[in-house]
């Protein structure tokens, strides 16, 4: 996959960033990524496709469903750890079920030492920490029922195609920025408290302190660009992104040494100790499928949907004012959740089996584990990276600004133009034969009649309506 350093042009245009992109040179026209895009986004014009910046939402269903892999995600080669003192690992919990059920969390855990970590934080942690808020956020929050905005489609779905479900969001940061800022706070807490951390490499900051490389290890295309873009706060800790595929070679190889030794430590150094424990919940590794976070919080009458044809589906109902008899709903755009991700290794189906293992696995923890190899992260739970208590409650890890909607269905910004627009939307609408066939490079009937009234395309692009207006002529 491509990287940022070299990354084509249409893949970051204007100041947003955009983790999907299309190789023009692979792509056909087949149509077939048309039909699949929830936003539209797509067109195929002069035999190619073209991605609407403005309505990419970055979910990767082009990359899922393109028959000649012209679909591609953009991520960052390992390389760019090189350039920090201190590599710490961000792993996703699906990274847990991507090397089958006999392969146990600490046998991933120590292998990603052994690539070269110098530590790893579970993003687990964040994930039972924010459970914990979100339950204090629900018996607190308005309108019903609530959204879970730890999937980033989900929130630029909302924010893009149901603009007026923002305020049902929950407006918590997502677990791997929750984790990332704890694991940052611990590191530099060390740090300044003389611990050994402060002598390795060479990589220093201008005042002299060692730098921290923060390294999310990803399953999906939307949290590459939301690392980018934020949703809610204003910067990642996030430093780097590696999705599955990127680190999965060399992963599976140190494992597989692992195994073959015998060996549950890293050479020279002991087992990751355990550190920070939150009182109440398991330890987040079930967040990685569906269901798993309805497991974690318990809430009566709770709704879980995956599968981005579901999700909107559901939305719709949501934005129709019916379902509020829910009290809150797991939202994950990918078949199975996170499992299903567009840049993971591992059949879905599997991987969550994997997954359900490990959660029963944890189901003695109290919490979830903070673990070390250098004791960079001994001292106790706090609020991810603000300093506070892990009892602080859900202010702690409350959005920092707001989220302005951007609907991309709005035609003109002045109402009257949009009203005249959308009048002969309906008339262009009405005389297209309706059959959807994608052959005009527009996903259906109704959007090629909104290309042509916004001056994107002609009534005679439509193949169908020009042959029966040759034939009859």
């Amino acid at each position: 996959m491509k990287t940022r350093a070299d990354m084509r042009p249409e893949a970051q245009t204007g100041n947003f960033f955009h983790s999907v992109y299309l190789d023009k040179e692979l792509c056909v026209g087949c149509t077939t990524c048309i039909k699949r895009c929830p936003t539209q986004a797509i067109r195929v014009r002069d035999g190619k496709a073209h991605i609407a910046e403005e309505r990419c939402i970055d979910c990767g269903e082009c990359i899922r469903t393109c028959p000649k892999g012209a679909k591609k995600w953009i991520s960052d080669p390992l390389a760019v750890m090189e350039g920090y003192d201190i590599k710490v690992a961000l792993p996703a919990p699906s990274l847990y079920g991507q090397f089958g059920v006999d392969t146990a969390p600490d046998t991933v855990f120590l292998a990603l030492r052994d690539i070269g970590f110098d530590e790893v934080f579970d993003v687990a942690w964040g994930a039972a920490r924010l459970g914990l808020a979100t339950k204090e956020y629900l018996d607190a929050a308005g309108p019903r029922p609530m959204i879970s905005s730890a999937c980033p489609v989900v929130v630029r779905l909302v924010q893009l195609r149901f603009p007026s479900l923002i305020p049902q969001l929950v407006h918590l940061l997502p677990p791997f920025e929750i984790a990332a800022r704890e694991l940052r706070r611990r590191l530099e807490a060390s740090i300044a408290g003389g611990g050994d951390k402060g002598n390795r490499g060479a990589n220093r900051t201008t005042d002299g302190q060692p730098r921290i490389g923060v390294f999310f290890i990803s399953p999906c295309t939307s949290k590459v660009t939301a690392i980018r873009n934020p949703l809610g706060y204003v910067r990642s800790e996030v430093d780097a992104v590696f999705s599955f595929q990127d680190i999965y070679a060399p992963l599976k190889k140190a494992i597989q040494r692992r195994k073959a030794a015998g060996e549950s430590t890293c050479a020279g150094s002991g087992p990751p100790s355990k550190m920070g424990r939150i009182e109440g919940l398991g330890g987040g590794f079930g967040w990685a499928r569906s269901d798993g976070e309805l497991e974690a919080l318990n809430v009566p009458g709770a709704v879980s949907v995956d599968g981005i044809d579901n999700l909107i589906a559901l939305l719709e109902e949501i934005d129709n004012g019916k379902l509020g008899d829910i009290p809150y709903i797991e939202a994950l755009a990918c078949p199975g959740g996170c499992v299903g991700g567009p840049m993971v290794v591992a059949n879905p189906h599997v991987a969550r089996t994997a997954i359900k293992a490990v959660s029963v696995s944890q189901k003695g923890e109290e919490a979830p584990e903070a673990r070390s190899f250098n004791g960079g992260f001994d001292e106790g739970p706090s609020a991810a990276g603000i300093g506070r208590s892990a009892d602080a409650g859900f202010e702690a890890l409350e959005w920092e600004e707001e989220l302005p909607p951007k609907p991309v269905m709005v035609l003109d910004r002045d109402l009257e133009k949009a009203l005249a627009m959308a009048e002969r939307l309906e008339e262009l609408a009405a005389s297209l034969p309706g059959l959807d066939c994608g052959a005009c490079g527009a996903p259906d009937c109704r959007a090629l009649a909104e290309d042509i009234v916004k001056g994107e395309a002609e009534l005679d692009d439509c193949i169908v309506r020009l042959r029966r207006k040759t034939s009859d002529s």
